[in-house]
This record gives structure tokens, sequence and C-alpha cells, in this order.
């Protein structure tokens, strides 16, 4: 019989560690003896961040385990860095005008869609390039980031230019802004984007991005990473001159294209590689027995060969169909209603969202996703139940503005764009998840999550944090977020109506580890950061940039304020008393004393809630 732990075998090291909840007891764990600290650095921190986040995740175990319980500190602690971010002047081709800034005549500016991902690049955590694409109007602007230890040496041996090709983490960037004198804003403008995945690409040494056009153009674009302004349309799709409303792409090497053309069809493409001037679509999903004003709001595919379809108003507002390169159908298989559909009401679906398949074996890819309603309510469908939804989620203050993007974060929990006031709503459903996947929960039940719960997870834990004594877990409610203020505190940016009562259009993030994701307003797009910027170990990727001095305030303000673009916001949580507004401070402008237990150290009261007028 062993003596010792250190005498048992792996295979029950490994079954000690994959029952272990949280990072610091990861940590004092290797600090037993050599020999346990050997076997976590080999195998405890994969076992870790395999059974905690269960998505693929490159194979850096040790800074996995630091970045995803960071992340997930920051969320819990709604640690918010938010700005507009648009290229620079020296980064748009002459006699294009800067994104932002509506075009004489039209009464509304340009609707933000965003596509974004990344890869990586190198071996270690931080070595990733990051993509992000979105629709301005008629023109498109695409933003590629280059991170890891190469470029903060590259940015070490730069003399001129830092400020322009690098910004303050030391991370490169270039810019390209693209239009064609043909295009005319308000006739030609963009309506869905999407960029091809790196196992996608015909080259790595480009962005290939899908772009269709209201007026009804519906091309396959490509930009090499080494040209600034220079472009090429790859192939185009034929439409028969049909407005394009929605468009997905499927994760195969060889992907579908799925394109929402007018209001009654969807056209189904193989992407090409190169060389074909028109393709052809495989074939039509077409809904003629729609009566006005029932129409075609969006489509997504849940996996490779599964596509679903939002409309409405209608009874039924959800369709799934099985869609192969070989075979396109003309039946749905499922249908999907929604309460009030259920008394004969229509109703109408606008995203749709799959949630990332998890490691349990009775779930397949795309049984579970969200949708969310001109109601205000998202729902989370199961298409292994008979039920019409097995979740339902709502802001209790704001109950009745209609969804209008959505953006899992995991499995966790999820973002959504309202229609109003320009805010974003977070709701966590591990608990809910979990009771699916593991039979909990009756199949053809409801579960009510119309309000947050208190967290029972520990997945807010920190090794560096947890070295510095602090054990107490932060709270973690919904909450939802004014992301443009109609009131800054710095005076930096005078908002005008139109941005601050605006919906948020689209949602995007590079990866489910990402620390970032891009909201898209009317007429902006905005770059929400999650970290505290009082961090002293933030996420890997931000470890580069300006030398610590120890003053706090000025480091903090030097390494993510520099520019002084970084905006105040204001949030609410959902809780069942009185509901307090929070707002959030300038960054060094720090006031320890009046700091809230849980919450991020830029977040103070400013009273009652008050929504915007």
């Amino acid at each position: 019989m062993p003596a010792s732990l250190d005498d048992l075998p792996p295979e029950l090291l490994g079954h000690i560690v994959s029952y272990i909840e949280e990072a610091v007891t990861l940590l004092r764990f290797t600090l037993t003896c050599k020999k346990l600290h050997g076997y976590v650095e080999r195998d405890g921190y994969r076992i870790f961040v395999q059974r905690r986040f269960p998505h693929r995740v490159p194979p850096f175990w040790k800074e996995a385990t630091h970045a995803l319980t960071k992340l997930s500190r920051a969320w819990d602690h709604k640690s918010l860095i938010t700005r507009y971010i648009e290229p620079p002047q020296n980064a748009i081709k002459p006699r294009i005008r800067r994104p932002g800034g509506r075009v004489r005549g039209q009464t509304m500016d340009y609707q933000p869609v965003i596509d974004s991902y990344e890869t990586w690049t190198g071996s270690d955590w931080t070595s990733r390039r990051e993509a992000v694409a979105w629709g301005a109007g008629a023109h498109f602007v695409l933003r590629v980031k280059w991170i890891g230890p190469d470029i903060d040496s590259k940015w070490q041996r730069t003399n001129h230019g830092k400020s322009t090709f690098f910004d303050q983490h030391h991370h490169s960037i270039r810019w390209w802004r693209i239009s064609e004198p043909t295009f005319v804003d308000g006739r030609d403008d963009i309506t869905t984007i999407s960029l091809l995945r790196n196992e996608q690409k015909p080259s790595s040494d480009a962005e290939y991005l899908v772009v269709g056009r209201a007026s009804g153009g519906l091309e396959l674009v490509s930009l090499q990473h080494k040209f600034q302004w220079s472009w090429k349309r790859e192939t185009r799709f034929d439409t028969g001159d049909q407005s394009v409303s929605s468009a997905s792409v499927n994760t195969a090497v060889h992907p579908l294209l799925a394109a929402c053309l007018g209001d009654r069809t969807i056209a189904i493409y193989q992407i090409p590689t190169i060389g074909q001037d028109l393709i052809q679509p495989l074939g039509r999903i077409r809904f003629e027995s729609f009566e006005s004003p029932c129409r075609l709001r969006s489509t997504v595919f849940l996996r490779q060969d599964r596509l679903a379809v939002s409309l409405g108003p209608h009874v039924e507002p959800i369709r799934i169909f099985d869609v192969r390169p070989d075979a396109i159908p003309s039946k749905d298989i499922r249908r999907f209603s929604f309460a009030e559909s259920d008394s004969g009401r229509p109703a109408t679906a606008y995203p749709l969202s799959p949630l990332p398949r998890s490691s349990c074996p009775c779930e397949s890819e795309g049984d579970l996703f969200l949708s969310g309603g001109y109601d205000g309510i998202i729902r989370l469908h199961d298409l292994r139940s008979s039920a019409s939804s097995v979740a339902t989620f709502h802001d209790p203050v704001d109950s009745t503005a209609a969804i209008y993007s959505l953006l899992p974060l995991g499995r966790d929990r999820f973002l959504a764009g309202s229609a109003l006031f320009a805010t974003i709503k977070l709701f966590n459903m591990q608990t809910v998840v979990e009771k699916l996947c593991h039979h909990d929960t009756p199949r053809g039940s409801l579960v009510k999550w119309s309000r947050a719960q208190p967290s029972t997870s520990s997945h807010d834990t920190d090794p560096c944090h947890m070295r510095q004594g602090s054990d107490r877990k932060p709270r973690s409610r919904d909450w939802t977020c004014f992301l443009a203020n109609r009131e800054d505190s710095n005076e930096r940016r005078s908002l005008r109506r139109r941005e601050w009562t605006s919906p948020i259009y689209s949602l995007s993030s590079p990866s489910l580890y990402s620390p970032i994701f891009f909201a898209g307003i009317e007429g902006h797009v905005i770059q929400v950061d999650v970290a505290s910027a009082y961090d002293r170990f933030p996420d890997p990727i931000y470890k580069y940039g300006p030398e610590v001095t120890g003053d706090r305030d000025r480091d903090a303000t030097r390494k993510w304020d520099p520019n002084q673009d970084v905006m105040c916001v204001d949030l609410y949580e959902h809780v069942n008393t009185s509901i307090k507004l929070m707002h959030q401070i300038p960054i060094g402008e720090r006031r320890p004393g009046d700091q809230m237990p849980g919450w991020d150290e830029r977040w103070l009261p400013r009273g009652g809630i008050q929504l915007p007028r």
C-alpha cells in the first residue's frame, strides 16, 4: 500500500486532479513535493483545463489555466474596458470616407455586421493572429493583429512608426478599408460578412471574406497581409439580383454557404478554392406558403450538415434542415414555436446561435442552440427534447426590447444584444446546461431563468490572485450594460442620440477563450476587453507593454488608456431586490476605499436604476 501521496500511480493522481475545482488548489498541489510538481506540469494542468473548460484549447496547458481562470474571474467581476475602434487616417485609402458619420441625405448611419476569429502562430499561448472584419455601409473594414514574443521583440527593434503599426500592448496591427467607386451607401450596404477560418483558406498569407449586400451582391474577396490597399474578388455567387439579408458559412474544410435571398428563399452554395467566376447554387429552399408580413430573418449552421432558419411573424418561427452538398432538402426536419405562438399568435425570431459542444457523450454537436425573439426573451432549444424550448432568459427591467444579436461565451454564459439603448445583457446558464446534460431535467419540461441566480461554480478562481491569499468567490449574477452612454464622465466624446439609443446589431468574439469581443452599434464598432486595468498578473496576451513603475494608477493608464479613449459605461445587475445602477470611473482615478466586494475597482454606485428616456 502506498505510504504517501507521491507514491500513488499516475492514474490515481489524474483521478484526484480531476476533482480539483480551483486553480489555487492545483497550485498548492504542485508545492507538495517535486514528484507532484512534475506530474502537474506534465498532465495536471491539461486535466484541469479539459475538465473545467471543455472546448478545443491549444495544448499550452499551464498558460491556458492562467488565462482561462483569469478570464472567468474578469467576467464575474464585470471587468470591462470599452472603446470605439476605427482605422487611423493613414490606413484609409485616399478619397474614401472614414467609418462613422452618415452620408448626406441618409436618415441613419450604417448597421455594422461583424465577424472575427483567431489562430495560433507559434509555440506558446500568446502567439496568435486575430482578424476582425465589419461592414461599414457599402465599404468593409478589416483589422489583423499579430501577438506574441516575436512581435514584442519586433517592437523593441523598431525605431519609427511604433504608434502607427503597434498598439499599447506591443501588438502589431494592420488595417484595410476597402471600397469601390460603384458602391453607394444606402443602396449597396453590406448586410452580412463572414471570415473564412485558417483551415478553410486557400492561402495562409491572406484573409478571405464572404460579403453580401442589400443590392444583391454576394462575393468572395481576398486581402493579402503584405499589401494594405490591395484586394481581389475571387468569385461571385449567383443570387438572381435578390437582396442578401443574412448568410452563414459552416465549419467544414470545404465549406458550404447558406444565404437568405429576398424574403422567402435560402440558397446553398459550395465555396470554391479559387478560379471560378460565377458560382451557381447547389439548391434552394423556398418558403412559398408564407403570408405577408412573414419573411426570413436569419440563418446559421448549427453544425456542418444542419441549418437553422429564423423567420416571422409566424406560429413556428424556427425551422431546422439537414443540408449536404449532394442533398439539398425541400422540407425541414423540425419546427420550433414560442410560448405565445403555441396559442396561435404569430411570433418572430431574430438571431440564432449554437452552443459549443461539451464532452458529454449524450450530446451531439448542434443539439443546443439559442434564439432571440421580438418579445425580448432568449430561449434555449434542445433538438433532443420535444419541448419548444427548455429554458428562457430575460432582463427583469428591460423585458420587452427585441433581441438583435447573440454571442455564446462557452457553455457557462452568453451575451445578448438589445434593440434599445446600446445595451448588452449577460446571462449565466451553467446550471441549466448541466441539468440538460445530466438528465436532471425531465425531457419536455421548461426551466425558467428570467432572473439571475448566484453561481455555485468556482470558475472564478485564479492562481496569481490566490497567491495573495484571496479565497473569496465573487458573486456571479446576470447583468445589463449600456455600452454607449449618453453622458461621459470625462467628456472625452460627445455621443449623438442615435449612438446611445442604438440597437446592438451584431456581436462577435475571436474565440471562446479570447478576452475580447466586438459589438456593432449604429455607425460604430465597440471593442470590449474583459480584463481588469489594475491586474498585476493579466491574461498572458496583455503581459507585453509599458514597464511597470509601481504607481498602479499611472501604470494602468499607460497600459490601457494612453490615448484617453476608454469609455466609462453603466451597468446594473438582475436581482430580486431594488436595482442599483453602477458607473465606471476613468482608468487612473481609482478610489480604493470605495471599492465594492466582488466588483472591478472601476465600478462605483450611481444610484437607483434610471433608464434613458
